[in-house]
């Protein structure tokens, strides 16, 4: 084992008498020798290497030895390393297996892991494979990493689940990512969120590498190297079934990192305009006030691209009310349900502040989070003198598409199930998916050493962009240094032995966003 860039001297133990040599140095300099006495071997790649030696006597007879990851060559790190690790699966059935891979960084060339409840119990691998669990419970996984610098351990306690068995049910395919607008070539993990103990997952990722996966997890990520809106697709199965999960649209990338995307959205086709909708053998409207006292109405949204709703625009078509106190609420609810159950925001809205005949446009006290399909409607009041009814997509005949879901006699149907009729709101959400947040910059941006003395480095771990700079001023705002990041890179380093010792700043622009560091040079 040897430090990258350095040499070793190999010595020929062959037996009886020999007359040639013959070494094979793999990623070696020189990579081969004829003679006994090889000079010193530079080795400038790290990782494993083999070595061969091939004998002969006078008589042609020969001998070979090949020796396969012989020399360990390895990086020279600044740091001790950082340990880290992912594992391909984390439910797991009883008698299954488990891959592992080792994320940690710093260069470390040593592995050493334990695996409370698996067999094999150990590992020197740096990924090893095919640990087997065979009793179920809750098991720790361990890693320590050595590097030049030194050792970190990481140990996650019940990060591996053993069940005994899959149960009765067939899963129920869902999940989701932390990072859905990004900038090309960043690495995108997704959580499986599935129910009822699938046992295979198979993965579709569209303008993706890897395009597929057949685990549960991706140590690595999922990539996306050209600009614009990619589905998701995840199939996960049993021994009782299997359930598909299609996300349209849901990883936008750009060519740099966006704060933000938004649009309306809306279940209106082409063509269609809102209507006071009313329906034979009821008085009032369809979509307000009627006879048969409906007293909420739900539309369901079928979209995956938005994580967050900031308002919505109402078609309201009739409006009148009895006091100044009359009300309106519009109330979101979780889509994941096949029914408006699951309450995620409301607001009140005072019947006075809004228009008849009018597209309404109205911003919610605080945007609501959402994660894929989200039912979006209202609840209305049958006080006296009160009136409102939004506007409604013309019949589009019974089991034809039909978005919108009534509330009435204490409970929910579908607008077929209680009316025939195939309809939609016209309420228009107005939808964004946020981006990357002010606090992940801050915590992406390093500057070290600090204090520093002829040397400084700013490392961005999200990457510099085409414009991105980092200026050095003193106290008074005066600019000593300044230098423009190349495009792709994460590190930008300053020579300061001419600044003298004392306290600086370092303002650092990257993202469309100024960080400023305070820093100071000793001498």
């Amino acid at each position: 084992m040897l430090p990258v860039n350095t040499g070793v001297i190999f010595s020929d133990l062959s037996q009886n008498p020999i007359a040639t040599w013959l070494w094979e140095f793999e990623n070696g300099t020189p990579d081969s020798f004829n003679g006994q006495n090889p000079p010193e071997i530079i080795y400038n790649v790290p990782g494993y290497h083999k070595v061969k030696l091939k004998v002969a006597n006078e008589f042609g007879n020969s001998d070979e030895i090949v020796k396969t990851k012989y020399v360990h060559v390895y990086e020279i790190a600044d740091t001790t390393p950082t340990a880290w690790f992912t594992a391909d699966q984390v439910i797991v059935i009883v008698g299954n297996s488990v891959n592992f891979t080792d994320l940690s960084w710093d260069f470390p060339f040593q592995w050493k892991w334990e695996f409370e409840g698996g067999l094999p119990a150990n590992s020197a691998a740096q990924n090893p494979q095919n640990i087997v669990y065979n009793t179920p419970g809750e098991y720790n996984v361990q890693l320590i990493v050595r590097n030049s610098q030194g050792y970190d351990t990481l140990l996650i306690e019940n990060y591996i689940r053993v069940i005994p068995e899959v149960g009765p049910d067939a899963p129920v395919a869902n999940f989701t990512t932390s990072n859905r607008l990004i900038k090309r070539d960043t690495p995108v993990f997704f959580e499986d969120l599935s129910t009822n103990n699938p046992m295979f997952w198979s993965w579709y990722f569209e303008g993706g590498e890897p395009s597929s996966s057949n685990t549960q997890l991706q140590p690595n990520g999922v990539r996306y190297q050209n600009t614009g809106f990619f589905d998701v697709t995840l199939n996960v199965g049993n021994i009782n079934g299997s359930s598909m999960l299609t996300k349209k649209d849901y990883i936008v990338v750009y060519d740099s990192f966006v704060g933000e995307v938004c649009d309306t959205i809306g279940n209106f086709k082409q063509g269609e305009q809102p209507i006071a909708m009313q329906i034979n053998g009821m008085t009032g409207y369809y979509g307000g006030q009627n006879s048969d006292r409906i007293s909420m109405y739900a539309d369901y949204y079928d979209f995956h691209t938005f994580n967050e709703i900031r308002g919505i625009i109402v078609p309201v078509m009739k409006l009148s009310y009895g006091s100044d106190n009359a009300y309106i609420r519009f109330i979101t609810w979780d889509g994941a349900d096949p029914k408006p159950t699951t309450v995620l925001s409301s607001q009140k809205v005072l019947l006075r502040t809004l228009r008849q005949n009018y597209f309404q446009v109205i911003m919610f006290d605080e945007p609501l989070k959402v994660d894929g399909p989200f039912y979006l409607g209202y609840s209305i009041n049958y006080a006296a003198g009160d009136e409102f009814v939004v506007g409604m997509a013309p019949n589009r005949g019974h089991g034809n598409d039909n978005t919108l879901f009534v509330y009435k006699n204490e409970e929910w149907y579908s607008s077929p199930s209680a009316y025939q009729i195939s309809t939609s709101t016209g309420i228009r959400p107005m939808t964004c998916l946020v981006g990357i947040e002010d606090e992940e910059i801050e915590t992406g941006i390093t500057v070290y050493p600090n204090p520093c003395g002829d040397n400084l480095f700013i490392v961005n771990s999200l990457s510099f962009d085409k414009g991105d700079f980092v200026e050095i001023f003193d106290r008074t705002g005066k600019m000593l240094q300044m230098k423009f990041a190349e495009a792709g890179s994460e590190v930008i380093e300053f020579n300061t032995n001419g600044i003298a010792s004392g306290i600086y700043y370092a303002r650092i622009f990257t993202k469309g966003k100024i960080k400023t560091e305070k820093i100071s040079i000793i001498r």
